[in-house]
Formats: structure tokens, C-alpha cells, sequence
């Protein structure tokens, strides 16, 4: 096996842990490492030959999600692993809807990513047995056993709504949007309201599930 991949987290200390994992190991050839979405769409463009990359999902600038979407659409031959310290199955899920080929856990042996890594360039796809029972799981619980209805939500509530899921106050929000705390309530309300939940928990799910989030840093 030879793997050319590339490896991209937004913690340089994690990077540079993964890359001592893999640089002694026969057949792995490490073309970059990067630590935002924008740098994972040059080095790709800029990379003839690449068989793997290692995402995380929290990155700066583009989140992990979307990348692999956008790289997924461009070039579906490149495998993504995605490498996270999350395993909701929200997260899974909306994941393996973006394209990803493979889900590990970063508290995961180094076994487990070098099978993780041998399973997807034979073509084949490979979750850990934690993400596979959180997977199992979510489809044995109620709250993911109705199908999601889509709601219409105004661009700004869109923007509360992304800002909620970082799990910013409503201060911080405000802050952010410009806007007034009063405001922000108002809108916080409307969502409530619209998407049929009782509190962030449930627009956190909604989000994620109707793919709103992006650029989200949890």
C-alpha cells in the first residue's frame, strides 16, 4: 500500500502528533499539513496526486463539513477521513451526507487509523465501533425517527441560529450582529417558535440536520 494523504487540524500540536504517527509507517507519504478549510482547497488544486485526506470537523475559515463537500464535488476520488473529537450523531450523520468515507475518534488507537486508512483506499468505508454504536443509536432513539421538515427561517435568524450553535450568548450575538440583546431574544423566540422546539438543544439538531451550519467553531 502506498497512500499519498494530506492532513489538516486546527491544532498545531494535534497535527504535528499525527504526522510523528504516520511518518515512520511504510507506504505513507505525507504531502502537507494544513490548518484551515481555505488552505485544504490550494493544497488540492495545487496536488496531482493526492489518495487521502485526514479532516477535522472544527477548521477555521471553512468547516470540515463543508470541505468535504466541496471536495467530494470536485474530486470524488480522494477519500476523506474525518478525524474528530465528536461523536454525535448528528455530526455522523450530516458527515456521511457531505461525502466522507470514513469517521474516527482522535482519542482512537493508532491501529484503528491505520486500518481506518488501509479500509478506505481499498475502496471500502470505515467507521470505529464507538461511531458505528452512535450511529445505531440514534436510529433507536425518537428524536431522530421523524423526518425533518423543513422550515423557512429568515437570512438573519439563519445567522442567530449558526451563532446559537457555536454556542455564543445572547450578548455575544448581539455583539456580533450588531443588534440589540432585545432583539436577538426576539429572534431567538421566532426560531422557537418556527422550528417547534423548546431550547438550543433543538435548533442545534434542526441545524445540523438541515444543514445550516457552516463555519460553526465548537
Amino acid at each position: 500500500m502506498h497512500v499519498k494523504l494530506i492532513l489538516a487540524d486546527d491544532h498545531r500540536i494535534f497535527l504535528d502528533g499525527i504526522e510523528a504517527l504516520l511518518m515512520t509507517e511504510p507506504g505513507i507519504e505525507i504531502l502537507a499539513k494544513v490548518q484551515n478549510g481555505q488552505q485544504v482547497l490550494e493544497t488540492v488544486d495545487n496536488e496531482s496526486e493526492i489518495d487521502l485526506m485526514i479532516l477535522d470537523i472544527n477548521m477555521p475559515v471553512i468547516d470540515g463539513i463543508e470541505i468535504t463537500k466541496m471536495i467530494k464535488q470536485k474530486y470524488p476520488e480522494i477519500k476523506v477521513l474525518i478525524l474528530s473529537m465528536y461523536k454525535k450523531s448528528e455530526f455522523i450523520k450530516t458527515l456521511i451526507s457531505a461525502g466522507a468515507d470514513g469517521y474516527i475518534l482522535k482519542n482512537s488507537e493508532k491501529q484503528v487509523l491505520l486500518e481506518a486508512i488501509s479500509t478506505l483506499i481499498s475502496g471500502e468505508r470505515f467507521f470505529s465501533n464507538e461511531i458505528q454504536e452512535s450511529i445505531i443509536d440514534s436510529f433507536t432513539s425518537k428524536q431522530f425517527s421523524k423526518d425533518i421538515e423543513i422550515v423557512e427561517l429568515s437570512e438573519r435568524e439563519k445567522e442567530v441560529v449558526q451563532l446559537i450553535v457555536q454556542e455564543k450568548s445572547t450578548a455575544e450575538i448581539a455583539d456580533i450582529l450588531h443588534l440589540s440583546q432585545h432583539t436577538i431574544n426576539s429572534h431567538r423566540k421566532s426560531i422557537l417558535n418556527k422550528l417547534d422546539v423548546k431550547n438550543a438543544a433543538g435548533i442545534f439538531r434542526y441545524a445540523l440536520q438541515t444543514g445550516i451550519v457552516k463555519g460553526f467553531d465548537l
